[in-house]
């Protein structure tokens, strides 16, 4: 896929010049077309033929034999180049289209931390490491990078790069065209080829020690021309370079550009490229496996990108060009130390993670540039068959369009041959893995019996090393490799050896691959030819496990109070738990609140009668207690080497309670009926109530417990919070019940209002903030309903004891209480004969008991001292504070002594 035109004048350094006319053709801001003319032109049919589309020189590339023609502003490009090969002349003519790297972001941000957990996988997944054993990259050999330059001062590709140029004709805003990398694409790809190696900075490029030839064809955005990536090839071959990296591609074909690749490879020169990014969708792509160029050109060694499980990666192009595949997922490799385009994008200095055919391409010419430091003098056909005619085979057997002939391997590329030799037959293995245990500690040493079967028809000689190495189960990435061990004695085909290795477990815990393989001294490891290796899962942890199996609990417990909790624990590491010494094992346990935040870490321990071995079980008791906060928790029980790890942070499962905390107090009501009452009245509500609790409740002392009642309003306001207390008559124990009457007082507003039983403990607190169950409402009707009825008739007043008897009907639908805020009472009014008032308020009379509708009382009501003149009296009810009935009705009265 191509980049974007640019428009700057380059001056060039070196042969192979560029020819360009910066004045006239900054008056051209159209297209530019690639133009070549016939042998043997002469300039007027030259100067006619640009005329002819109002264009004008922009550049030549002299060893191509093609000019640049800058088009007016507005030009049709495509008209352009009809009309130019309709010109006496002219032999062909083409755009001059952009290019594009062949970079594939991982993620949005495009690179990431450059410590990703697989460090360099590629370089051993495909033996870069094993081939180093053989050689290492040589000076003399030239790899020339064809990109968006270098940082030259990097420090881990300082002394391995050549001077750089640049062929950048123009550059987007912002961008420069001096040789140094303003993108970050361009120090990447040269890392992976050539970054020094051994030299404790940052990473080791394929093959270190070779020189890089940077040449800068895309600015800082990563865009180009066909034009300028010409050049570059044509440079880079007259310059040197035995190898021409080409990270980048275009969909169109360009004849410019083959010219390019065939004068390369005229000149001894291997090329190789990108084989694209058009596997999946992608922006840059029209459809899903586009063709690039000049991947796809006879003659370019086209490289595709697999993944550390060797697999293909999703985003490389699958295609009949593809030569052979390399890794090309999640790249560590150099990026420039300063600010770049893609560091402002999201991008890392000094050291970045890319993914895309364009890390991939660079790791296969650097496998190339290995082959070169050995032997020097192959061609680049022969290079490429030696890479192909190594590759291990991957996807469908053969050449295929995800691989090419396979996944390129350096140790076999460098020693020359895929073939472990026999001694007149085959030689091939099968493991019986049975005395390799499921689980082992980590870091620590351990010994496994492997059980090797000669299955070929030549034996296994002495010599033959018995290896092991850990892998992640995922990527198949080597996590560790291990010392191999000698047979010892040659295993004749047909007969199996049992070899006892010891082996050291990796020192992270996790789930892991080991892997034994079988190789020759100093040779090709059997697995490469064929011949499987045995993987076996291993759980590497600290060697700690367990179980953990509680005896039944209830659902609660009291906040603060100590209890225990019987556990079962069985061992199910590899360790044996101590019961003393400096380190013991405890039981112990961690209160977590329901979203699983931490309450308590550090819980009571309970000790172990006894040490504990792998496969035992132990019954501990474990002291409980709880928080001191009321609400819903989670107990954690988790086993403790004491000042060493808890089992949990070892991966060991922890068993969780749920547990309910309580204050041990809790209350059941049942509950009566109020009667409906006057304003102001005072009646008792019967409850029966019972301890729920674990706890007495104490009916005297310090903090007695009282029972009360709270009122709210029809909106469920408080009217009463602090009802009238009623006392327990004696302690009432859990289990226990007793009968009370709580007194509820009306208030003077009429209404219906709501009432609720509560127990408080005097000084402490209520029972229903401490979370206990709280009873149920009880309607309470306050009605003004003010009707009754007395006796009437003449009275007989003694004025020794002005005392009358008065029988008193309740005619209302209200209880007249006796006792309240506005209790109901009798009173008189004194009137003369002519019914003057002489008296308003006289004494009051209360009632002996609660008048219920439709009771009738007798009461000797007092009148009180009797005024003079007094011919009347009325005697009335009264809601003491709140209204007189008006129910009586004047009585003569006859006085006596």
């Amino acid at each position: 896929m191509f980049w974007r035109a640019l428009a700057c004048a380059l001056v060039l350094l070196g042969s192979a010049p560029l020819l360009a006319h910066p004045a006239q053709a900054a008056s051209f801001a159209g297209p530019r077309v690639l133009v070549e003319f016939a042998p043997g032109i002469t300039p007027d049919l030259r100067d006619a033929a640009i005329r002819s589309v109002g264009g004008a020189v922009d550049a030549v590339i002299p060893a191509l034999g093609v000019t640049r023609v800058a088009l007016p502003a507005g030009a049709g490009e495509r008209a352009a180049i009809e009309t130019l090969e309709g010109q006496a002349g002219v032999a062909s003519v083409e755009a001059d289209a952009p290019m594009r790297l062949d970079l594939t972001p991982n993620d949005p941000l495009y690179s990431t931390d450059p410590y990703v957990g697989l460090g360099q996988w590629g370089i051993r997944t495909a033996g870069v490491d094993r081939a180093w054993d053989v050689v290492r990259g040589s000076p003399g050999i030239v790899v020339a990078t064809i990109d968006t330059g270098v940082d030259p001062q990097h420090p881990d590709l300082l002394g391995a790069l050549l001077p750089g140029v640049s062929f950048l004709s123009a550059t987007s805003p912002g961008c420069v065209t001096q040789a140094n990398d303003d993108n970050s694409h361009g120090t990447h790809v040269a890392g992976i080829i050539g970054a020094n190696g051994n030299n404790t900075v940052g990473i080791a490029g394929v093959a270190f020690g070779v020189r890089i030839l940077p040449i800068k064809a895309l600015d800082c955005t990563g865009s180009g021309t066909t034009s300028d990536v010409s050049q570059a090839i044509v440079y880079a071959a007259d310059h040197g370079a035995r190898i021409i990296n080409i990270s980048l591609g275009s969909p169109q074909a360009s004849a410019t550009l083959q010219s390019a690749v065939s004068y390369a490879r005229n000149k001894n020169v291997l090329v190789v490229a990108a084989a694209g990014n058009c596997g999946v969708t992608n922006p840059q792509c029209g459809f899903i496996n586009q063709v690039d160029y000049p991947a796809a050109y006879p003659g370019v060694l086209a490289v595709g990108a697999t993944q550390p499980d060797d697999t293909r990666a999703s985003f490389s192009t699958q295609a009949s060009y593809v030569a052979i595949a390399a890794p090309g997922y999640r790249v560590v490799s150099t990026t420039p130390t300063y600010a770049t385009y893609l560091s402002g994008h999201g991008g890392t200095v000094s050291y970045g993670v890319f993914s895309g055919t364009s890390q991939a391409s660079p790791f296969v010419a650097g496998v190339a540039a290995l082959v070169l430091s050995k032997e020097p003098n192959l061609t680049p056909d022969q290079v490429t068959d030696r890479l192909r005619s190594t590759a291990v085979d991957l996807g469908t057997p053969g050449v295929d369009t995800s691989f090419g002939a396979g996944r390129v391997d350096a140790y076999r590329a460098v020693t020359g041959s895929s073939v472990v030799p026999g001694p007149g037959g085959d030689i091939r293995a099968t493991y019986d893995t049975s005395g390799v245990p499921a689980a082992v500690a980590t870091g620590l040493p351990f010994t496994a019996n492997v059980k090797v079967n000669a299955t070929g028809t030549s034996p296994l000689g002495a010599s033959f090393q018995l290896g092991y190495s850990w892998l992640d189960p995922v990527t198949r990435a080597v996590v560790l490799a291990g010392t191999p061990t000698a047979l010892g004695t040659d295993v004749r085909a047909g007969t199996s050896l049992v070899k006892t290795l010891t082996i050291t477990a990796p020192p992270l815990a996790g789930v892991f691959l080991l892997r034994f393989d079988l190789a020759p001294l100093g040779g090709v490891p059997l697995s490469l030819q064929g011949s499987a290796p045995a993987d076996v899962i291993v759980n590497v942890s600290a060697g700690y496990g367990a179980t953990y199996s509680p005896a039944a609990v209830g659902a609660s417990l009291v906040a603060g109070a100590q209890s225990t909790l019987s556990v079962s624990v069985k061992n199910t590491g590899i360790r044996t738990w101590a019961a003393g010494g400096i380190s013991p094992v405890h039981l112990s346990y961690h209160w977590l609140a329901t979203d699983r935040s931490v309450v308590v870490w550090n819980g009571a321990r309970g000790s172990l009668a006894q040490d504990v071995a792998p496969g035992a079980t132990a019954v501990v008791v474990l002291p409980l207690v709880p928080p001191s906060t009321t609400g819903t928790y989670l107990l954690r029980l988790d086993l403790v080497e004491e000042g060493v790890t808890w089992f949990s942070g070892q991966g060991v499962a922890t068993s969780d309670i749920p547990y309910a905390i309580t204050n041990g107090i809790s209350a059941s009501f049942t509950l009566g009926s109020v009667p409906t009452i006057l304003p102001g009245g005072r009646v008792a509500l019967p409850v029966t109530v019972k301890n729920d609790g674990i706890v007495a409740w104490a009916a005297g002392g310090t903090n007695p417990v009282h029972a009360a009642l709270h009122l709210y309003d029809g909106l469920g306001n408080t009217v009463s919070w602090d009802g009238a207390r009623t006392v327990l008559a004696s302690d009432v124990q859990p289990g226990a019940t007793v009968a009370l009457s709580l007194v509820v007082d009306a208030p003077l507003r009429p209404g219906i209002y709501r009432a609720r039983p509560d127990l408080v403990q005097e000084g402490v607190a209520w029972f229903g903030a401490l979370g206990s169950p709280t009873a149920a409402y009880t309607l309470v009707a306050v009605l003004p309903d003010y009707r009754g009825t007395l006796s009437s008739g003449p009275l007989t007043v003694s004025r020794a004891n002005p005392v009358a008897q008065v029988t008193v009907t309740n005619t209302s639908s209200a209880l007249w209480t006796a006792a309240g805020v506005a209790p109901v009472q009798l009173s008189v009014h004194w009137l003369d004969a002519q019914g003057t008032m002489l008296l308003w308020d006289g004494p009051r009379t209360k009632l002996a008991r609660d008048l219920g509708p439709g009771e009738t009382a007798t009461v000797a009501v007092a009148l009180g001292a009797i005024p003079p003149g007094a011919a009347f009296a009325t005697i009335d009810l009264i809601s003491e504070g709140v209204t007189w009935f008006g129910a009586g009705a004047a009585r003569p009265v006859v006085l006596t002594p």
